[in-house]
């Protein structure tokens, strides 16, 4: 079989333009780790937790004009992402911790629809929360580990290669401006710390009907912090994911 004939196979076989999607509504099974280093603060405990398969994720994009008009204001629309670790066991030393996790992020996006690629750009805010309980199971107090909740705007781009051979690719990066640290912030840690975050993500899926996808991700988001002169950490919070996309129910004549 010549790759001239591979190439003419593969070109009769992929379908024609996908219609543009008026709603993804994703819901993925999460396995996610954390890992905190600290650089030049050796009092501070490092962090590193997972992976672990204890988490889920909702990812939305939703398109009302879509609804309603096949032009550019179809392809404004509305993005949430929420990602959940309700509780887990961080172990520090030779104690267990009960311990929270979560990021959420909302933004505005424009797609930019061509013939099977789908570029687009967001504007929003993100945020990730992690907590640590005061004391271990064995009643060990909590050592100096910081809450953090870190915050800020974010501007993101996304890309998708749409419907080859039943399969869309979806790439996207990330960067945010932390304008809130929480806890390790504060009097009682580092007072003024500042930073900023980058994040990516990577997905396949696989349409199964016309209005559901089975998809496979992974994800990563990185946030670097300047807590006081010579100290700096690094928080990496990252995710393989598996679950289905919900891209609506056709209407007759659609």
């Amino acid at each position: 079989m010549t790759p001239f004939f591979l190439a003419c196979l593969v070109a009769a076989a992929t379908p024609a333009e996908p219609p543009r999607d008026k709603l993804r509504f994703g819901f993925d099974y999460r396995w996610w780790g954390r890992n905190v280093q600290y650089t030049g603060a050796p009092s501070m405990t490092d962090v590193s937790v997972g992976p672990l398969p204890t988490g889920a994720t909702f990812d939305i994009q939703w398109f009302p004009a879509a609804y309603f008009v096949d032009d550019a204001r179809a392809d404004l629309g509305l993005a949430v992402r929420a990602d959940l670790a309700a509780v887990f066991t961080l172990r520090a030393g030779d104690s267990n911790f009960q311990a929270t996790a979560a990021r959420m992020r909302t933004a505005l996006m424009f797609r930019i629809p061509f013939h099977h690629v789908e570029p687009s750009v967001q504007a929003g805010f993100q945020a990730f929360d992690a907590t640590t309980s005061l004391f271990a199971t064995d009643g060990t107090p909590r050592p100096r580990i910081p809450n953090v909740s870190l915050a800020g705007p974010r501007l993101g781009l996304g890309l998708r290669l749409l419907e080859f051979w039943r399969i869309t690719f979806d790439v996207g990066v990330g960067a945010s401006l932390l304008v809130a640290t929480g806890q390790i912030g504060s009097a009682a840690y580092f007072p003024g710390a500042k930073g900023n975050a980058i994040d990516g993500n990577l997905g396949l899926a696989f349409r199964t009907w016309p209005f559901l996808d089975v998809r496979i991700g992974v994800d990563v988001t990185v946030h670097s912090l300047a807590l006081a002169a010579g100290v700096s950490a690094t928080d990496a919070y990252y995710g393989f994911s598996v679950g289905l996309v919900f891209k609506g129910v056709p209407l007759p004549g659609e």
